[in-house]
C-alpha cells in the first residue's frame, strides 16, 4: 500500500529545489518555466524516532522506515485547466496522487524570474486552486450531463451519487474547493472520479534568507490565509537548506543554526504529509529485521497481515499486539509479556498508533 505526495505550484516556485531536499535526488531545477515536464519521482523515509527507540531494545540487523512517495510535477499556469501552458500533463498527474504539497513562492531574487512578474503569495496560491477548481467543475458537469441522460432513460442507480454531484457543483461554482467544503464524501470516489480540490493539502511558503531573521510581508500574509483557511502553512528556505545539506552533518547543523534554523523542515513536511492523509505506523520486530509500516487509521490487523505479504493475510491465525509505550517500559516482548500488557488479538482488531505487532499465521 502505498501513498504519494504531489509537489506543485507556478514556475520558478522552487518545486524542484524542494523536490530535491526532500528525496536527496538531483534533478533540474533551472530559471525558465516548465524545466520539469514529465515529473520526477522519489521514495523517502518517513522520520521516526521510536523506531530507532525500538532498535535499541531490539537490537536487529536491519531497520527499515515506513516511506512516502513524492512527485515533481510540471509548473501550472493561468489557464491550465483550459490547457494553456503544460495545463493538462500537469492535471493528469496531480489525479493521481493522494495529497498535495503546494509550493508557494515568498523570496524576492531579481536573477530568478515571476512567471506574473511579481511575488504575491495568496495570490499564486489562488491562481492554482482556481485551475482546480475550474478542472473539477468541468468533471462534474461531463458526469452530471451522462446520470441526467441516464435518469430520463429510467435509471435510477446513481440518484444518490447525483445528489452529491450537485452539492459538490455549487461549492465549485462559489470557488470553493472540495475538501474544504464540510461535504461529506468517499475519498476513494473523489480519486476516482479524478476530482482534485478533495485532496488534503499544505503549503510550503518558499522563502530568502532575509526571511529567516525578518518575516517577509508575502510570508505573513500567506501564514494569515492558511489560518484563515485551516491550511497548514510550513516555511522553509529550500535553497538554503539543500546548499546546507550537501555538507558534513556537524557543519550542515551549525550552519543552519547560524541563521536561525534550529531543525530542517523537511521533517516537518513529511510528518503533516502524513497526517494528511490520516496514516498511522505500526512495527514488526520479527526475525532479524525491525521494520515500521504504513496503514490507514481505523484498519484492522487482517489489512495489516495483507499489507506484510498476501500469504500472511490468507492464513492469519492471530497477533500479538502492545502499545510501544508498553513495550519499551517493559524491554521487549518478553518483558511486556511478563507484565500482562500483550493482547492477543484476532482479524478484526484495529490496530493503533504506533502499536507493536507479532503475526502468527498458517504457512
Amino acid at each position: 500500500m502505498g501513498f504519494c505526495c504531489g509537489i506543485v505550484g507556478l514556475p520558478n516556485a522552487g518545486k524542484s529545489t524542494l523536490f530535491n531536499l526532500i528525496t536527496s535526488a538531483s534533478v533540474p531545477a533551472e530559471n525558465y518555466p516548465f524545466c520539469t515536464i514529465d515529473p520526477n519521482v522519489g521514495v523517502v523515509s518517513v522520520p521516526d524516532k521510536d523506531l530507532e527507540a525500538l532498535a535499541r531494545i531490539v537490537k536487529p540487523e536491519k531497520v527499515t522506515h515506513t516511506t512516502l512517495e513524492f512527485f515533481d510535477i510540471a509548473g501550472l499556469v493561468k489557464g491550465a485547466s483550459k490547457g494553456e501552458g503544460l495545463g493538462n500533463q500537469f492535471l493528469s498527474h496531480i489525479r493521481g496522487v493522494d495529497a498535495i504539497v503546494h509550493v508557494v513562492r515568498c523570496f524576492e531574487d531579481p536573477d530568478v524570474s515571476h512567471v506574473y512578474n511579481r511575488v504575491d503569495p495568496v495570490s499564486d496560491t489562488e491562481i492554482v486552486l482556481t485551475e482546480l477548481i475550474l478542472a473539477d467543475l468541468e468533471i462534474v458537469e461531463r458526469r452530471l450531463a451522462s446520470i441526467d441522460k441516464g435518469l430520463k432513460a429510467g435509471k435510477k442507480d446513481h440518484r444518490g451519487e447525483h445528489d452529491l454531484l450537485i452539492s459538490i457543483r455549487e461549492v465549485l461554482q462559489e470557488g470553493r474547493c472540495i475538501k474544504d467544503s464540510g461535504i461529506d464524501f468517499d475519498p476513494a470516489e473523489m480519486k476516482g472520479l479524478g476530482l482534485l480540490t478533495a485532496k488534503p493539502y499544505l503549503i510550503v511558503a518558499n522563502v530568502g534568507e532575509e526571511d529567516l531573521e525578518t518575516p517577509s510581508r508575502g510570508l505573513k500574509e500567506i501564514q494569515r490565509w492558511g489560518v484563515e483557511h485551516g491550511i497548514p502553512v510550513i516555511p522553509v528556505c529550500a535553497k538554503f537548506e539543500l546548499e546546507a545539506s550537501e555538507l558534513d552533518p556537524c557543519d550542515r547543523d551549525e550552519i543552519l543554526r547560524s541563521v536561525g534554523i534550529e531543525k530542517s523542515a523537511i521533517g516537518d513536511i513529511i510528518s503533516t504529509c502524513y497526517d494528511l492523509l490520516d496514516l498511522i505506523t505500526f512495527y514488526t520486530p520479527v526475525g532479524r529485521e525491525l521494520k515500521a509500516w504504513t496503514l490507514k487509521r481505523g484498519s484492522t490487523l487482517l489489512d495489516a497481515a495483507g499489507l506484510i505479504h498476501t500469504d500472511i493475510q490468507k492464513g492469519f491465525i492471530k497477533a500479538q499486539v502492545v502499545s510501544l509505550e508498553d513495550f519499551i517500559r517493559y524491554s521487549g516482548m518478553a518483558g511486556a509479556k511478563e507484565a500482562g500488557v500483550v493482547l492477543v488479538e484476532g482479524k478484526e482488531f484495529v490496530v493503533r498508533h504506533k502499536d507493536v505487532v507479532v503475526i502468527y499465521f498458517n504457512k
